[in-house]
């Protein structure tokens, strides 16, 4: 939810974090501990007047209050990000119908010392319902996690046993939340390359781009679920292709590309033996090659019927591929890949999906290396349709080209600036993976 007025905002938190240190100093009941939460409750039921949720977090040590960023947060702020801090959340959101009650049971949870890392639990005891918690963001180990699990099944298919699927359907599950939760959040983790083991973090980026993109089209968690152990199992066909045609970085002959034609039917039979993985997840890997007009392969595949989560596939596939380095291919930036996934509109790959996943990348996709109107140089943080080009950016270098020693985070739609042109990150020596 967007909300109206940079003053409500403040007042929202100003009042809860009066609210949180009023509650350690009054016993529960207090009508000095009761006040703040019915004028609270007043200002969260005037901003939630459309539906909406409203939520607060703490993104790289600046608070966000729906749409509005505090940079240099007064003393009453402040002091919510440290109580936020303590608790090892990273926010909070405010779901309709949400009453004083609940605002002063987590002012209490958050007021005792005796609660660390404890608050979800806490309200879930006490009954509270229509206030979530944002746990620490664990989401860079959770993708560490996954490259593991990519690369043990990938192992255990090389020493000839069928792979035990649970760790990533542990980790596929952990994801799909946070997927469900903020589509946006997973497109950073995407950024991650690492030209040494791109087999393993290829097939993750395309499982984690599958869930953001599933998500964002309002598929079900296990949809969700499904796209993303998909995306992760997309290539497991290439273990029973030889490594000597895999990492060729000339032309293939004609039995080496035929031969490399037929991972998605190898991938397709390892991922029906693995157990407790949809049947559903063998046909989107059957079928990520087979393109939506069906000129792709395998030929025996090109008549059978794909559902979308194949479709989702497909899409994040073209798009970590095109964006990666290998032996035969310079990276794109973002923009010029989501240029080539317009082009392929209708033709390799599914034209509606390709125009949700470009609504969630916006005109300068997560990690888009550009220079802003100051001449500054920035990594897009969050996108947007926005005329500025984006919504937050993380600036790094200064007017005068001199990196930044701590970047600074800014909402460019507060701020007034504009994106003027991309910069390519390898002339310039940035790995913008580095700063999420």
């Amino acid at each position: 939810m967007l909300i109206d007025g940079l003053q409500q905002a403040q007042r929202l938190a100003t009042l809860l974090s009066g609210g949180i240190r009023g509650a350690g100093l009054y016993p529960p009941g207090h009508p000095a501990s009761l006040q703040p939460f019915r004028e609270l409750e007043s200002v969260v039921l005037s901003l939630q007047r459309e539906g909406g949720e409203i939520r607060i977090a703490v993104v790289d040590g600046v608070l966000s209050i729906g749409e509005h960023l505090f940079f240099a947060p007064p003393p009453p702020l402040q002091e919510l990000m440290n109580r936020l801090d303590e608790k090892r959340v990273s926010g909070l959101v405010l779901k309709p119908g949400v009453m004083a009650n609940d605002l002063a049971v987590l002012a209490r949870l958050m007021a005792d010392p005796a609660c660390t890392a404890e608050l979800g639990a806490g309200l879930k005891q006490a009954g509270v319902q229509l206030i979530e918690v944002m746990e620490e963001d664990n989401l860079s180990r959770t993708y560490n996690e996954a490259v593991g699990a990519v690369r043990e099944i990938f192992d255990e298919i090389g020493n000839g046993r069928i792979p035990n699927s649970r760790r990533m359907l542990t980790v596929v599950s952990s994801l799909a939340s946070a997927a469900i939760k903020e589509p946006l959040a997973l497109l950073g983790l995407s950024l991650i390359k690492d030209y040494d083991n791109y087999t393993f973090q290829h097939s993750v980026n395309v499982g984690v781009l599958s869930m953001a993109l599933a998500a964002s089209m309002g598929r079900s968690v296990h949809e969700v679920e499904e796209a993303g152990l998909a995306g992760f199992l997309h290539d497991i066909g290439k273990t029973r292709v030889a490594k000597t045609i895999l990492n060729k970085p000339g032309k293939l002959s004609s039995d080496e590309y035929l031969e490399m034609r037929r991972h998605p039917e190898y991938g397709a039979e390892i991922v029906r033996e693995m157990e407790g993985v949809p049947d559903e997840v063998a046909e989107a890997v059957l079928g990520h090659h087979i393109r939506f007009d069906r000129r792709g392969y395998p030929e025996s595949a090109k008549h059978l019927p794909f559902g979308v989560t194949s479709g989702i596939v497909a899409v994040a596939d073209f798009y970590d591929a095109t964006t990666t380095l290998r032996a035969y291919q310079r990276p794109m930036n973002p923009t010029q890949a989501v240029e080539e996934l317009r082009n392929a509109c209708g033709k390799s790959l599914d034209g509606k999906i390709v125009d949700r996943f470009l609504e969630l990348t916006g005109r300068f996709p997560t990690g888009s290396l550009v220079r802003l109107d100051s001449n500054e140089i920035a990594v897009v943080f969050t996108p947007s349709a926005h005329p500025c080009g984006a919504a937050v950016v993380k600036v790094i270098m200064d007017g005068s080209g001199r990196a930044l020693a701590e970047p600074e985070l800014r909402s460019i739609i507060a701020s007034g600036d504009r994106i003027v042109d991309l910069v390519d990150p390898l002339v310039k020596g940035i790995d913008v993976a580095g700063y999420f």
